[in-house]
């Protein structure tokens, strides 16, 4: 089956960036560092971060997003996990339809996040930053499963696949890139000639991890800079050519 991956198919997008901190950061040990953290983010970059929600074993800070039609939704943009934080910037959403959301200068407000981050965290190290790119493309009508097992050379084995994942490794000599490939369904309800009619879209969901290769020591800006600059230009341009087997 020959689906085109296309920019225009996109109904959803979300950036992430994920720091690895060693020692771990903990809410329970570094709970006013944190704290003084948040609040920085703010104070920098209050397009990106809002409303800070903390807890026990939670630390996150929200933004509320206006978008077409005055609808709002709240998500957090900042989340401290176990292996560090990662900072979610929502690009394109599908709610009712698809909604574009305009933070401009995500990278830059990365950077100044993690220049903040190592200032106030200055006893531990940033061995690896990754970028990560979910995106969600549209088939429509057509069965995204028959799209991914359409790969399997056997026709009775097409005809069998239920459900398909596809995880890919394409390292590079100093990155590694990581790509998961896999179905979705939504019903979508809309309203017609004063009826509801309600119908059964599909997509691909298709995950795009993009860090450095694992080092002991703390990574330099110019290297941090790099990742960054090579996840803009892989995504979504050379993502989908890699997609579409282009050259």
């Amino acid at each position: 089956m020959n689906y085109q991956f296309d920019k225009e198919n996109i109904s959803q997008h979300v950036v992430k960036f994920g720091v690895d901190v060693r020692p771990a950061i903990s809410i329970k040990d570094d709970k006013i560092r944190l704290q003084d953290y948040c609040n920085r983010l703010i104070e920098q970059s209050p397009q990106a971060f809002e409303t800070i929600v903390s807890g026990p074993r939670e630390l996150r800070v929200q933004k509320t997003f206006v978008l077409a039609g005055d609808k709002r939704i709240e998500l957090p943009t900042f989340l401290l996990t176990a292996r560090g934080p990662i900072f979610t910037f929502p690009q394109r959403m599908f709610i009712n339809e698809v909604q574009d959301i305009d933070i401009p200068e995500k990278d830059k407000i990365f950077r100044k996040a993690l220049d903040e981050l190592r200032n106030i965290f200055a006893d531990k190290k940033v061995p690896r930053v990754g970028v990560i790119n979910e995106l969600v493309f549209d088939t429509d009508e057509i069965d995204s499963v028959r799209i991914l097992a359409s790969a399997m050379k056997n026709d009775l084995w097409r005809e069998k696949v239920k459900n398909l994942t596809i995880r890919l490794q394409t390292p590079t000599q100093d990155k590694n890139i990581n790509l998961e490939i896999r179905p979705t369904h939504a019903k979508r309800t809309s309203k017609a000639s004063g009826t509801y009619d309600e119908d059964i879209r599909f997509g691909l969901i298709v995950n795009v991890d993009i860090n450095n290769l694992q080092i002991k020591d703390n990574l330099t800006k110019p290297e941090i800079n790099d990742i960054l600059a090579f996840a803009g230009d892989y995504v979504p341009d050379g993502l989908i050519k890699f997609l579409n087997n282009e050259d």
